[in-house]
Protein backbone atom coordinates (compact mmCIF):
# COMPACT_ATOMS: atom_id res chain seq x y z
CA UNK A 1 0.00 0.00 0.00
CA UNK A 2 2.73 2.49 0.79
CA UNK A 3 4.55 1.65 -2.85
CA UNK A 4 1.27 2.14 -4.89
CA UNK A 5 0.79 5.63 -2.50
CA UNK A 6 4.30 6.75 -2.83
CA UNK A 7 4.14 6.13 -6.39
CA UNK A 8 0.96 7.90 -6.92
CA UNK A 9 2.54 11.06 -5.02
CA UNK A 10 5.11 10.91 -7.80
CA UNK A 11 2.79 10.71 -10.75
CA UNK A 12 1.19 13.83 -8.93
CA UNK A 13 4.38 15.73 -9.00
CA UNK A 14 5.93 14.60 -11.96
CA UNK A 15 1.56 15.88 -13.76
CA UNK A 16 2.30 19.37 -11.78
CA UNK A 17 5.99 19.63 -13.24
CA UNK A 18 4.38 18.56 -17.14
CA UNK A 19 1.50 21.20 -16.41
CA UNK A 20 4.25 24.17 -15.05
CA UNK A 21 6.68 23.14 -18.52
CA UNK A 22 3.30 22.91 -20.73
CA UNK A 23 2.41 26.43 -19.46
CA UNK A 24 5.84 28.27 -20.19
CA UNK A 25 5.56 26.41 -24.03
CA UNK A 26 2.32 28.07 -24.46
CA UNK A 27 3.21 31.38 -22.90
CA UNK A 28 6.10 31.26 -24.82
CA UNK A 29 4.39 30.22 -28.50
CA UNK A 30 1.93 33.37 -27.64
CA UNK A 31 5.28 35.10 -27.98
CA UNK A 32 6.61 34.03 -31.13
CA UNK A 33 3.43 34.79 -32.66
CA UNK A 34 3.06 37.95 -30.92
CA UNK A 35 6.88 38.56 -32.79
CA UNK A 36 5.67 36.80 -36.49
CA UNK A 37 2.58 39.62 -36.56
CA UNK A 38 5.07 42.21 -35.44
CA UNK A 39 7.74 41.17 -38.52
CA UNK A 40 4.60 40.65 -40.86
CA UNK A 41 3.67 44.37 -39.83
CA UNK A 42 6.71 45.67 -40.25
CA UNK A 43 7.52 43.90 -44.01
CA UNK A 44 3.89 45.18 -44.97
CA UNK A 45 5.08 49.20 -43.83
CA UNK A 46 8.81 48.37 -45.66
CA UNK A 47 6.76 47.42 -48.91
CA UNK A 48 5.00 50.64 -48.65
CA UNK A 49 7.60 52.34 -48.00
CA UNK A 50 9.95 51.06 -51.05
CA UNK A 51 6.75 52.01 -53.34
CA UNK A 52 6.76 55.59 -51.91
CA UNK A 53 10.07 55.76 -52.88
CA UNK A 54 9.90 54.32 -55.84
CA UNK A 55 7.33 56.95 -56.67
CA UNK A 56 9.92 59.82 -55.14
CA UNK A 57 12.71 58.72 -57.43
CA UNK A 58 10.21 58.96 -60.70
CA UNK A 59 8.92 62.38 -59.44
CA UNK A 60 12.31 63.28 -58.77
CA UNK A 61 13.89 61.71 -62.39
CA UNK A 62 11.31 64.39 -64.18
CA UNK A 63 12.79 67.29 -61.85
CA UNK A 64 16.33 66.90 -62.82
CA UNK A 65 15.52 66.15 -66.04
CA UNK A 66 13.73 69.55 -66.19
CA UNK A 67 17.14 71.96 -66.62
CA UNK A 68 18.67 69.68 -68.90
CA UNK A 69 15.27 70.23 -71.70
CA UNK A 70 15.80 73.87 -71.22
CA UNK A 71 19.03 73.93 -71.67
CA UNK A 72 18.26 72.35 -75.11
CA UNK A 73 15.44 74.03 -76.16
CA UNK A 74 18.15 77.25 -75.39
CA UNK A 75 20.81 75.61 -77.49
CA UNK A 76 18.02 75.09 -80.13
CA UNK A 77 16.84 79.36 -80.07
CA UNK A 78 20.55 80.28 -80.07
CA UNK A 79 21.15 78.45 -83.37
CA UNK A 80 17.95 79.03 -84.81
CA UNK A 81 18.65 82.77 -83.91
CA UNK A 82 22.30 82.70 -85.23
CA UNK A 83 21.19 80.82 -88.56
CA UNK A 84 18.30 83.50 -89.09
CA UNK A 85 20.74 86.27 -88.61
CA UNK A 86 23.27 84.74 -91.08
CA UNK A 87 20.55 83.99 -93.79
CA UNK A 88 19.27 87.69 -93.04
CA UNK A 89 23.02 88.82 -93.32
CA UNK A 90 23.51 86.77 -96.63
CA UNK A 91 20.07 87.88 -98.46
CA UNK A 92 21.08 91.30 -97.04
CA UNK A 93 24.16 91.70 -99.09
CA UNK A 94 22.77 89.90 -102.15
CA UNK A 95 19.87 92.05 -102.14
Amino acid sequence: MDLILERLIKVEERAKSNTNRLNEHERKLENIHDLTVAVKEIAMETKATREDVNEMNKRLKKVEDRPAQNYDKIISTIIGTVVGAIAGAIIGLVL
